[in-house]
């Protein structure tokens, strides 16, 4: 339910702003369409505050709203309710924007959001705005339109009727990002180092740094991916309706809140040093509960390699331009920035293998019977290590997933000869 505010001041009037009401409220743009109609008639009449029976007004005489069907519907006396605009006729000035929303409105907005939550909407239209109008409190605009014709019950059943509401009332709004999503100064630290580490090696001008330089571009690089990485999950579980993520800072793209002692640091640690595999190694923690439906929990968990697949795409890029031959910088450079595309393409192949704990897993998960579920809680990371063992062992398994690995680094132009000079001048 929604809570009241603080009213701007300033001056003698005390009052609300749309923008004010709008982050308190959920409105639909048809009820903000009304409420900026019932700024205009108020600034006409000279009332120091929009009252609820400019709101009226703004109903009945903004088009296409749904209130104004229902009224139409409902045969009520509309010359009679049209009438009301007679004493402002004149032009609005054009402060208008600025009319303050007076404190009977926001109470009668109060009572349309909870019609609406009654009703099992998330966001409040013109519809609901005029159940309120019609409440006993609402004293003047309940009368106008009790002679009108129309009536709180008749309104209510009139509600009941297939297609009287639009669909999309009944859909969950997406959250706003003000404040949730923010870039914490600790990102910088792998973006820095993946910049220094590039910047050295395209240069050439340090040839015997060639190892600390490449670890700095391709370590500096994974992190970076791996933020980007876990940010996708929280970014898309928020947008579901996960709040949590948010208060847990998964929203900042901060390496250290992402991490998890054995998934981000033993285990993409080895996997690194024994085979180049990129394993993104973070650890988010989603409120599955409340993320509004499977199809949301199935895209959070996809999110994850999408940011993975973006970031080869990003710094990828001038081997696709320019056909696996870029003709500036030093060999070294474009050697670390191949293996450091290919290691994003093995973490999107890796992560979207359906088994548990990969991500691909997560993203079949919704949709799979409860036993299934707590089946694979309870096997934990074994199919991962046995999947690596299986990798480690070659045979049928490891040489699918190599191909596919390298018939998409193929796809971005990614020379598999610049791959293995990068692995080898990572790891001499």
């Amino acid at each position: 339910m929604a809570t009241t505010p603080q009213p701007m001041g300033g001056g003698l009037t005390e009052g609300w702003t749309l923008k004010q009401i709008g982050k308190e409220i959920p409105l639909t743009d048809s009820a903000r369409d009304v409420l900026e109609m019932a700024q205009r008639f108020a600034a006409q009449v000279g009332a120091t505050t929009v009252e609820p029976v400019h709101v009226l007004c703004g109903i009945v005489f903004q088009p296409r709203n749904s209130a104004r069907r229902a009224l139409e519907a409902m045969g009520a006396d509309m010359a009679q309710l049209e009438s009301l605009r007679a004493a402002g006729s004149g032009a609005a000035p054009s402060s208008w924007k600025a009319m303050p929303i007076g404190t009977t409105t926001r109470y009668m907005l109060n009572h349309a959001h909870r019609e609406a939550e009654q009703l099992g909407h998330y966001r409040v239209d013109p519809l609901h705005m005029l159940l309120a109008l019609l409440y006993k409190d609402s004293t003047p605009t309940a009368e106008i339109l009790e002679k009108a014709g129309v009536t709180f019950y008749a309104l209510r059943q009139y509600l009941t009727t297939p297609g009287s509401v639009s669909k999309s009332l009944r859909n969950r709004p997406l959250p706003a990002l003000d404040g949730a999503a923010r870039v914490s100064p600790a990102f910088a630290i792998p973006a820095g180092a993946m910049i220094i580490g590039g910047a050295g090696l395209w240069s050439g001008a340090a040839p015997g740094l060639t190892l600390p330089l490449s670890i700095l571009l391709v370590v500096g690089g994974w992190v970076t991916s791996l933020c980007i990485h876990e940010f996708g999950h929280a970014f898309i579980a928020y947008l579901g309706g996960d709040r949590s993520v948010a208060s847990a800072g998964y929203l900042s793209l901060n390496p250290l809140k992402y991490t998890h002692p054995v998934l981000s640091i033993a285990l993409p640690i080895v996997f690194l040093l024994i085979g180049g595999i990129g394993l993104p190694g973070g650890a988010v923690y989603l409120n599955e509960r409340a993320i509004r439906n499977d199809r949301w929990r199935s895209f959070a968990s996809a999110a994850g390699p999408l940011g993975n697949l973006l970031f080869a795409v990003l710094i990828g890029w001038p081997f696709l331009v320019f056909r696996g031959a870029p003709p500036f910088g030093d060999f070294h450079f474009w050697a670390a920035l191949a293996f450091l595309v290919f290691l994003q393409v093995t973490a999107v192949v890796l992560n979207l293998i359906p088994i548990p704990p990969f991500d691909g897993f997560g993203i079949i998960a919704p949709w799979l019977s409860i036993e299934l579920r707590i089946l694979a809680s309870r096997l934990g990371m074994l199919p991962m290590l046995l999947l690596f063992f299986l990798l480690w062992q070659g045979g049928p398994i490891s040489a699918v997933f190599w191909n596919a690995v390298y018939s998409l680094t193929n796809l971005v132009n990614v020379p598999e000869y610049l791959v293995y000079l990068g692995q080898h001048q990572f790891l001499p």
